[in-house]
């Protein structure tokens, strides 16, 4: 049993970044459709009786990932019903393979299955066995008509397949513009990758009814959605100014600071200050000078000073007290 590793119920697929997106793998079809021949010649018939849908999800995903309409038929069967059942669905004959097909197991992850494909005219029937499940899952791309910038797909569901229930979930592609669906949506809603998609719900399909879908827009640009897909794990860009988002920074920056004040603040309470050396004080003696006494000449009265043995006027010999 081989898993099918899934983003949003892909089939096989390419990394982009952290998503994957869906690519065609022939050598798992070709071994599915050698399966299919085996189950056909030991008793997995046309002539089985096929199990009623009870709600069949079409998803349209107009250049997601190759110039066409990627369709995809999310399957579901009544609880009640008995297993193993046979489901059969109708494609374009002009698809040739479906792109994929698997069913949905209790885990949640999705497994390819084994599947007959019938000619039938215009159409062919994809007949699938389940045996574990009641959930399934059928892809494939169809071409879509260009006419300048205008963008359209008319989906067709051929009478002879009765469905409890059928809803259908448009993706809108990067870079267009005036998307219309008929019949008319119940409501947009954001889903897988970021992007937009245009959602009703049809209500049962009798038999002898041919539901179908139209799908109409504007986009000039070549490019596929896939493209335009920012790889998880990028800097986001500012939509306003294409610059990086600094806001991440500044937090981490104003949170650094917090930090070193609060340590700042910590170390120095531990530690206070040095103390200034206090200063000397003056002892007020060491600052007057002392005032010797005069010494005058005994013979002509003249000042002397106080280291002078003889008076610098006449000559006498001082006498010192």
């Amino acid at each position: 049993m081989e898993e099918l590793n899934l983003t949003a119920h892909f089939p096989t697929s390419t990394t982009i970044g952290s998503r994957l997106v869906p690519h065609v793998n022939p050598t798992r079809n070709a071994l599915a459709t050698i399966i299919g021949l085996f189950l056909l010649v030991t008793g997995f018939t046309a002539q089985e009786a096929t199990a009623l849908v009870e709600h069949l999800e079409v998803a349209l995903w107009p250049e997601f990932d190759q110039p066409a309409m990627l369709v995809i038929y999310r399957f579901e069967l009544a609880p009640d019903t008995t297993l193993p059942a046979q489901v059969a669905l109708p494609i374009p004959a002009a698809v040739g393979q479906p792109h994929a097909v698997a069913w949905l197991g209790a885990d949640g992850a999705l497994y390819d299955a084994a599947f007959i494909l019938e000619p039938a005219g215009d159409w062919s029937v994809v007949r699938i066995e389940l045996s574990d499940t009641r959930t399934g899952q059928l892809e494939y791309y169809s071409t879509m008509d260009f006419a300048g910038i205008i963008r359209s797909f008319l989906f067709e569901w051929p009478s002879g397949f009765e469905l409890g229930g059928l809803s259908y979930k448009v993706q809108e592609p990067v870079a267009a513009s005036d998307l219309i669906v008929n019949p008319a949506p119940d409501r947009e809603v954001l889903g897988d990758f970021g992007l937009n998609y245009l959602t009703a719900d049809m209500g049962p399909q009798a038999a002898d009814s041919a539901p179908v879908i139209s799908v109409t827009y504007e986009k000039a640009a070549s490019s596929l959605s896939v493209e335009a897909l920012q790889p998880l794990g990028e800097t986001p860009v500012d939509a306003q100014s294409g610059a990086p988002n600094l806001l991440p920074w500044l937090i981490l920056a104003a949170a650094i600071a917090i930090l070193g004040g609060g340590a700042y603040h910590f170390a120095s309470r531990r530690e206070p200050a040095s103390q200034p050396a206090p200063k000397q004080r003056r002892r007020r003696g060491t600052e007057v000078k002392l005032e010797a006494s005069i010494v005058y000449c005994n013979q002509c009265g003249a000042a002397a000073g106080i280291s002078d043995i003889y008076c610098r006027q006449c000559g006498t010999q001082l006498r010192k007290r």
